[in-house]
């Protein structure tokens, strides 16, 4: 069981109670998720918000100390509009563990420009690594406030512009923790949700996914895949 578990780690969606032995029912298994509305900070506005959740489905984006070789990224978009800057000051996710209970160590958030339509893993735009949530570390649906150290901030130019965001758990791995999935939305909003699977240890329908961000549906040949998430902070238009 183990065994099967670690070749397939990151390379389906699973749910958060059951371990499908099927390839196409490791793909669109049902599961669970906490999904928290967070009450705004003061002076904070909602700027972006695809925290929907209600899928039921789950994707592994994660770093796990037992086993780099299953490393990755998952990342979703938002655009900021023309003529704004936005300044982030909170991201706020839903997921769940799997297999283990976690909790995760901490989480690192990754912001990445855009690179025709998927994200530049060669352009970070803004990055928070090793970030304590302060509410859902235990259930795995993150409220991320950003220090002040952590400058993400975003300009939407003159015709809109495109920017995504990774929710990276820090894991141990199948015998402590378990792994992090990311919930999966029934609606697609603005471009799917992106994979880079830089660890190598993944069997991807696309091996590029192994050099670089490409959709989702390409690393696994699967439909069209939207992430769960939400971003808060300061919007001033110019």
């Amino acid at each position: 069981m183990k065994a099967m578990l670690l070749a397939t780690v990151a390379t389906l969606a699973l749910t958060a109670s059951a371990y499908a032995a099927s390839p196409m029912a490791g793909a669109g298994a049902h599961g669970t998720a906490q999904r928290v509305v967070y009450a705004h900070a003061p002076g904070l506005v909602t700027l972006y918000d695809q925290n929907i959740g209600d899928a039921s489905y789950g994707w592994f984006s994660q770093t796990l100390s037992s086993y780099p070789q299953y490393d990755e990224y998952l990342a979703d978009d938002f655009v900021v509009p023309a003529g704004h800057t936005w300044k982030v000051k909170e991201v706020d996710t839903t997921g769940f563990y799997y297999i283990g209970g976690g909790p995760a160590s901490s989480v690192n958030l990754v912001f990445w420009n855009d690179k025709k339509g998927i994200p530049n893993k060669d352009k970070k735009a803004a990055e928070c690594d090793n970030l304590t949530p302060a509410s859902g570390l235990d259930t795995g649906s993150f409220q991320l406030k950003l220090p002040k150290s952590c400058k993400a901030n975003f300009k939407g130019g003159t015709e809109g512009k495109r920017y995504w965001v990774t929710i990276q758990p820090n894991m141990a791995g199948i015998n402590t923790t378990g792994y992090w999935a990311w919930m999966q939305n029934l609606t697609v909003n603005n471009n799917q949700g992106a994979g880079y699977y830089y660890g190598g240890g993944n069997s991807v329908s696309d091996p590029q996914c192994l050099q670089q961000f490409e959709t989702i549906s390409d690393c696994w040949s699967v439909g069209q895949i939207d992430l769960a998430f939400a971003l808060l902070g300061k919007d001033s238009s110019h």
